[in-house]
Parts: structure tokens; C-alpha cells; sequence
């Protein structure tokens, strides 16, 4: 169960991710101490609260790096039933329990004391189910009947609970995932392009010929028609990035944050971020998350494990297109989500997820080989791994292999048992994997 492998860890990784989360606690507080005191009478409600899920959460990180990443794939099944059982707990029990800001998107229990969001587990879940199960498939990923379809259909599931809370943002997001998991896999890119235009298709279906209408999306287009409602938090937050400038107002002196931004330690701390740190510290906190998916990435290459591969590609995806999803909303570039900033925002069940996905990643960091990805597809030493990564990527689909060095090396190797106990050597990197 426990990792015993000698090799260190990803310490640039843990590193940066440290940095963030220490950001984050002195961000939360910044931006919530005047609502904390105000509805709470504490200026440090939320900082504790935080504090608590941040503890939580590092314990998670640290056990995730000692446990043996392989055991996360005898839980897959397992998890992906918890999770389905957790969505459909939260749309059947009481409103009092389950709803904020009109979404039945929580589990919430002594007061709110406790609280936890079902669809932030479910994306560490489905990952891992998907890694599992994709890499299991091996060349049948390109058949319509084993793989296409399977897989529509459980992502589908998944993503047809989380919608009926309703949750937008993180539907969206699920999607990103499975579909960076599927096509790191090998999938035939012709089935993604149309599961993806059926996908747009359904939206736009839902959204115009049944005539439901999202105030969000009516917001995005027209932001000044809703400003006293809908569009009044991606104004402000607006408004907070112009205050800041280049150098910022400086710690703690953010205007926006005395409830002319609503929630801003949530959905728009990074506008309070730019408000008191300006362009500087908002750009330090983009080059954070962009060393976070170098680093993730990176160990996606590095991988000989098919499972290792997709289980990191899935959680850095998750990660990187989150942050995305997040620093387009709060810059007003996509509609608004309630999608959190991760490692930074306040938001105990997202922050303890993400923390674990980094610990799994750290764990696999601990599996890679020594080997560059441009050694193994003769891309050019000058371009940096992840450059390679996207360089190699034609490569791969002419001779239709998977996307990832670690998901071909078992079929290049002419592996074809699934057994938890087999053993192989990689003819590409001379390395070990199990499965």
C-alpha cells in the first residue's frame, strides 16, 4: 500500500503549489475579513475555515504521496459509486441542507459547520475511473462500440446529475477532463471532434429551442442591461483589476472587498488579487499555475505506466482548465461560473481535492523514468518538454498509438494482459511498469 521507491519526489512541484497555497490563506483573509465580520461578527470566519480544509488537505497530499499510486485503480469502481450516490444525495434531500445561491450543490450539516460539494469529489473520481478504465482498452479505444460510446454514456451520467443541481461551471469542466483523458489515450480524433459538436449541440438545444434562458449567459452578452443583478459582480471585479494597475493599492488596502464585490473571497478573489497586488502579483500568480502544468505534464510524459500517464494528464487538465475556466470568468472573457480558483480561493471541498490530486501526482512523480520525451519521438532538444509534447502529438496519430509515451510503451512493447500482478519491461525506456 505504501510507496517504498527511492526516488524523490517532484519538489518544484510541491514547491509551487506551497507558494500558492500560502497566497491563498493570506488572499482570504484580505478579501473576506469585512464580510466576516459584518454577517459573522469575525473577521476571521472564513480564514479558519480555510485553515481547517488547508489542514485537511495537506494531510491528504501527504498521505496521497506515500500511498502507492496503483491503489487508486483498485478504487475506481468503488470511488465512482460514492460519487454517483453523493450526486444523487444532493438533489434528494431537503433544500435546507443542500441549497446555496439557488443550486443543490452541497451536503451541508451543523449549520453549515460542515459542508462539502459533491461535484469537486466527483472530478478527482471520474479521473480515476476514466485513467482506469481507458487504459485498460488499449488499440479497442478507437472502436465506436468499446470505446466512443462507454465512455459518452458515464461521462454523460456524471455530467447529467451535476446539471440538474444546476452547476454549469463544473459540468464544463468535467467535460474538459474526460475529453484531455480520452485523447491522450489515442482516441480517434474524428469521434472526438463529433461527440464534441453534439455536445455544443445539446447546450445550445437546452439553452434556446426549450427556451431555458441563463441569466449568466444573458449577463455575458449585455453586462450593462443587468448591471444591478446578474452582471453586477463581473462589473466590479472589473473594476477591482483597474484599481490595481501595474504595482497595485497594496496588502489588504482593496476597496472592492468592503461589499462592493459580492463573495470576492470565492468566485473573484483573483480580481482582489489584482487590486492589491496589480498586474505584478497577477502575472507571479499566472506563472505559479503555468509551472503547475509544466511540472504536471511533465510527469504525464515521463511515465511508463499507461494508468500513471492518464491519471496524471487528468489531474493536471483539471487543475490547469479550471484555473482557465476561473481567470476567464473573474476578467469577464467567459460567462460567470462559481468555479474556484484552485489552491487560492476559499472553498474547503475544492481545496482538499486539489491538494490530494497534487499528492497522487507527486506519488507518480516518484515512477517516471529519466528519459525525455523529445529522446523518444526525435523532436528537437532545444524545445522544452511540454513544446515537445504538442511537437510529437502528429507523430502519434499517424501510426494511430496513444498520445502519451507511458500509455504506447505498452503496446509498442506487444503487452497485452490486464493482470494486477504482470510485469514488463518497456522496450522504449528500459523502465518498469505495473499494472
Amino acid at each position: 500500500m505504501f510507496d517504498t521507491s527511492t526516488r524523490k519526489p517532484d519538489y518544484i512541484l510541491l514547491s509551487t503549489v506551497s507558494i500558492l497555497l500560502a497566497l491563498g490563506l493570506v488572499m482570504v483573509y484580505s478579501s473576506s475579513f469585512v464580510e466576516g465580520f459584518t454577517l459573522h461578527n469575525s473577521q476571521f470566519y472564513y480564514l479558519l475555515r480555510q485553515l481547517a480544509g488547508a489542514t485537511i488537505g495537506i494531510a491528504g497530499l501527504l498521505i496521497a504521496q506515500r500511498l502507492d499510486y496503483r491503489i487508486w485503480r483498485r478504487l475506481s469502481v468503488p470511488f465512482l459509486a460514492l460519487i454517483l450516490i453523493l450526486l444523487v444525495l444532493v438533489l434528494v434531500l431537503p433544500a435546507s441542507i443542500t441549497t446555496v445561491n439557488n443550486s443543490k450543490s452541497w451536503i451541508r450539516f451543523g449549520g453549515g459547520f460542515f459542508s462539502m460539494q459533491p461535484s469537486e469529489v466527483a472530478k478527482l473520481g471520474l479521473i480515476i475511473y476514466f485513467a482506469d478504465w481507458l487504459s485498460r482498452r488499449g488499440e479497442k479505444i478507437g472502436n465506436v462500440t468499446y470505446g466512443l460510446i462507454p465512455f459518452a454514456v458515464m461521462l454523460g451520467l456524471i455530467c447529467g446529475l451535476i446539471m440538474l443541481q444546476p452547476d454549469f461551471g463544473s459540468t464544463v469542466t468535467i467535460i474538459v477532463i474526460a475529453g484531455a483523458i480520452y485523447f491522450a489515450a489515442g482516441a480517434n480524433l474524428v469521434h472526438i471532434a463529433g461527440a464534441a459538436g453534439l455536445g455544443v449541440l445539446a447546450f445550445w438545444s437546452l439553452f434556446e429551442l426549450f427556451g431555458i434562458k441563463n441569466a449568466r449567459i444573458e449577463a455575458f452578452k449585455n453586462p450593462w442591461d443587468y448591471y444591478s443583478t446578474h452582471a453586477y459582480q463581473p462589473i466590479h471585479a472589473l473594476y477591482a483589476f483597474a484599481s490595481g494597475r501595474v504595482f497595485g493599492v497594496g496588502l489588504g488596502q482593496s476597496r472592492q472587498k468592503f461589499q462592493w464585490l459580492p463573495q470576492a473571497h470565492t468566485d473573484t478573489i483573483f480580481a482582489i488579487i489584482g487590486e492589491e497586488l496589480g498586474l505584478i502579483g497577477a502575472l507571479l500568480v499566472l506563472v505559479g499555475f503555468l509551472v503547475v502544468a509544466q511540472r504536471g505534464y511533465r510527469i504525464a510524459t515521463r511515465t511508463t505506466d499507461p494508468f500513471a500517464a492518464l491519471l496524471a494528464t487528468g489531474i493536471t487538465a483539471w487543475i490547469t482548465f479550471q484555473t482557465l475556466i476561473n481567470l476567464g470568468v473573474t476578467t469577464s472573457l467567459l460567462p460567470f461560473t462559481g468555479l474556484t480558483l484552485p489552491f487560492i480561493a476559499y472553498g474547503s471541498t475544492s481545496l482538499i481535492m486539489c491538494l490530494v490530486g497534487i499528492g497522487i501526482l507527486l506519488n507518480i512523480s516518484r515512477h517516471t523514468t529519466t528519459q525525455r520525451l523529445e529522446e523518444t519521438v526525435n523532436v528537437p532538444k532545444r524545445l522544452s518538454t511540454s513544446f515537445a509534447f504538442l511537437h510529437a502529438l502528429p507523430l502519434w496519430r499517424r501510426h494511430r498509438r496513444s498520445r502519451l509515451s507511458g500509455v504506447g510503451s505498452r503496446q509498442r512493447s506487444g503487452f497485452k494482459g490486464q493482470g494486477s500482478g504482470a510485469r514488463t519491461r518497456s522496450t522504449r525506456t528500459g523502465g518498469h511498469f505495473w499494472d
